[in-house]
């Protein structure tokens, strides 16, 4: 080998690292002069993030971006420019807290990101959980020369969801409500905010529902009154059937309520009593219906209504067929008359269910010789049905011996 080659290949792979090494170092120098800050924030997105989990803090945001601009030296980035995100799909719950790195790509073909601040960020991943709290409801203080009864929250309980570190502080959900010096009554949908035994407000918390119904009775001349229930019933029996009568206990109740209105509520009204297609009497426990701001004293918030039921009765005639039982086949059987008329009574819904085509009467022939006889006539009726009448009660029946079955005269 010549004396250059030598001195080419000599140490070559020394040479060869430095060329790549200068080839880098110029290469950078390059880039870092032509590279452009990108100083607005951009918000990281979350991806893989397990359904039953939940990140306990708000991520910060990416603050400076490095960029160079690949096609058009004069191009400038946008904050549309970029995407910022993290993946979690290989994040536990249970793994505590965890350094993720945090991925910067450009979604700008013109562009290509070198670097950004913060490269990586700190999350903790609690688990998703689920509890029931009860609805207390905040007045606040109460105005001057009123009277302010319980608050009613419906519903009473709601459920709180949200990382298990965060809802294990949570004691309760808060309707905040303010009394009016005016005293009207309170009657409406309050927000929920889920609390803490202290009476902070806990986030981030879902409730659900978010709203409960709020009623509140404020007097500014409270008084009581005794007045008659009114059970209220809607909807008719079945067909055949009728209302007999209604019954309330108690039937009077004591009222709390403003002295001026004692004139607007001659009666307590109940809720709803449906008697829709009943055929039996109707049994139950109802709320009383009032007003806003009228108050049942307690002990009387319900009361039992009582609805009975009767069939409605009736009559209904047939034009009936006979039927003679327990003749023998050896004889021969004539009827006075082939029909005759039955009415029954009962109840309207037992009677229709009568079929006038297979309704027959019946009469007993069994044991009778040969000749002329009175039958009486009978039906056999369903249970709650009874015979009022039959037209003619009684039929004569004459019995024969056939010519065929008579005996011989021949000595």
């Amino acid at each position: 080998m010549s004396r250059i080659g030598r001195l080419i290949f000599h140490n070559w792979p020394l040479k060869l690292a430095a060329i790549v090494l200068a080839t880098m170092l110029y290469a950078g120098l390059v880039i870092s002069q032509s590279a452009l800050d990108f100083p607005t924030s951009i918000t990281i997105d979350v991806f893989g993030q397990r359904s039953d989990a939940v990140l306990t803090q708000t991520l910060p945001k990416v603050t400076r971006i490095r960029y160079v601009a690949v096609s058009d030296p004069t191009a400038r980035a946008t904050q549309d420019s970029f995407r910022a995100s993290i993946d979690l799909k290989d994040v536990s719950p249970q793994a505590g807290p965890i350094i993720v790195p945090i991925k910067v790509e450009s979604v700008d073909p013109r562009f290509t990101v070198i670097s950004w601040d913060p490269p990586s960020v700190q999350i903790r991943l609690d688990p998703l959980v689920t509890k029931t709290v009860p609805v207390t409801v905040s007045t606040g203080q109460t105005p001057p020369k009123l009277q302010v009864q319980p608050p009613v929250a419906v519903p009473d309980n709601v459920k709180v969801t949200g990382a298990a570190s965060v809802i294990a502080l949570v004691t309760a959900a808060r309707a905040d409500v303010v009394i009016e010096p005016s005293g009207l009554n309170v009657d409406r949908d309050v927000d929920l905010v889920p609390v803490d035994e202290l009476g902070n407000r806990v986030t981030p918390v879902k409730v659900e529902p978010s709203k409960a119904h709020v009623t509140i009775a404020v007097f500014s001349e409270r008084t009581t009154h005794s007045v008659p229930v009114n059970p209220v019933v809607t909807g008719t029996p079945a067909a055949g059937y009728e209302v007999v009568s209604v019954a309330v206990d108690p039937a009077v109740v004591t009222l709390q309520l403003d002295a001026n209105e004692l004139a607007s509520v001659p009666a307590a009204d109940t809720a709803p009593v449906s008697i829709s297609g009943a055929t039996q009497d109707i049994e139950a426990d109802v709320p009383l219906a009032l007003p806003a701001g009228i108050l049942p004293l307690e002990g009387t918030a319900v009361v039992h209504v009582t609805v009975t039921i009767h069939p409605i009765a009736g009559t209904r005639t047939f034009d009936a067929g006979i039927v003679l039982t327990g003749g023998r086949p050896d004889l021969l059987y004539a009827l006075s008359v082939n029909h005759a008329l039955a009415t029954v009574g009962g109840s309207l819904a037992d009677l229709q269910r009568l079929d006038a085509a297979t309704f027959v009467l019946t009469g007993s022939v069994a044991g009778l010789s040969p000749g002329s006889h009175e039958v009486a006539l009978e039906a056999n009726l369903p249970i709650g049905l009874t015979m009022i009448s039959i037209e003619p009660t009684r039929i004569t029946v004459t019995i024969t011996v056939p010519p065929s079955a008579a005996p011989s005269t021949v000595p």
